[in-house]
């Protein structure tokens, strides 16, 4: 089962902002196309903040196999999580609301 950790709006230049929330964190985002530097490098960085931003995670694009849509592999950290990173997918939503979100964060917790 996959948990919604936000909702964000795809801009003109390609960038999303929105807001991740969890039970003790509120935090507005924006995640930002970059140019890769390698085959592995991120396709996005993540900030915090508004006006001031602190670089906060990566993404990575992603074609999902079942489907063919393209979606954004998140990976945050902040010192709030701990030593582990909050990994969630940035997909887009099935029907968007005119001038609202177009995009959710999901988080789909792993057995250990």
């Amino acid at each position: 089962m996959a948990i919604t950790l936000g909702t964000f709006t795809k801009l003109d230049d390609n960038s999303f902002t929105g807001i991740l929330k969890t039970l003790n964190i509120t935090a507005s985002l924006t995640i930002v196309p970059v140019q890769k530097l390698s085959e592995n490098a991120p396709d996005h960085r993540v900030y915090a903040g508004n006006g001031q931003r602190y670089e906060v995670g990566a993404g990575w694009s992603q074609v999902a196999k079942s489907s063919g849509e393209t979606y954004v592999n998140l990976k945050i950290g902040a010192p709030e999580f701990g030593p582990s990173w909050v990994r969630a997918r940035l997909v887009k939503l099935e029907q968007p609301v005119a001038d609202g979100p177009t995009h959710m964060a999901l988080w789909e917790p792993r057995d250990r």
